[in-house]
């Protein structure tokens, strides 16, 4: 017997059922290989989106978003989960929306703050400062930070300004040497 013929259904019923269904299987092998893409946020379709990021425990989550931002929050949600409640946790939160942010517990304060709060400075240079911005920053720190804790919010617009200097330097020294006067 040939190899082939090993690896074919016994009778002609299962073959024939076999011959018909191949083009089937052939396009659900396809599809199914589709499906590892789903997972990732970086290839997964726009319109899956919000579903995968539920998936991925995104609590934050607005369909107004650039598609950029909406596949960054997703792809980084694992680190955001993993680092919940800390100072990492809060920056990066905010990291997402290009706010920097600069954190300030209660004990590195002067004076010392309330036991258990802290302070927050975001720095903000692509846009002003409205109510929905000031919202938003908000709901991003509550998301992020510890619930046992209070804070301040200070919010700050940042002008990054690029100057071009130049310095030229000229000096000259004149020298003169006279002889030693004989003696």
């Amino acid at each position: 017997m040939s190899e082939s013929e090993d690896t074919q259904p016994p009778n002609k019923l299962s073959r024939a059922i076999l011959e018909a269904n191949s083009s089937i299987f052939l396009l659900l092998n396809d599809e199914i290989s589709k499906l590892s893409t789903l997972w990732s946020p970086f290839h997964c379709p726009l319109p899956l989106l919000p579903w995968l990021a539920w998936s991925q425990g995104v609590k934050e989550w607005d369909e107004n978003w650039h598609e950029s931002v909406k596949r960054k929050v997703i792809d980084d949600s694992f680190e955001q989960h993993k680092y919940l409640g800390t100072r990492y946790a809060i920056i990066q939160s905010l990291s997402h929306f290009d706010m920097g942010a600069e954190i300030t517990e209660w004990f590195e304060q002067t004076p010392r703050a309330p036991a258990g709060t802290f302070k927050v400075d975001v720095f903000i240079s692509h846009r002003g400062i409205d109510l929905p911005l000031i919202r938003e920053t908000r709901k991003l720190i509550d998301r992020a930070k510890r619930k046992s804790v209070d804070y301040q919010l200070q919010m700050n617009l940042q002008g990054n300004l690029a100057l071009a200097t130049r310095t030229v330097s000229c000096s000259a020294t004149s020298t003169t040497v006279y002889p030693l006067p004989k003696q």
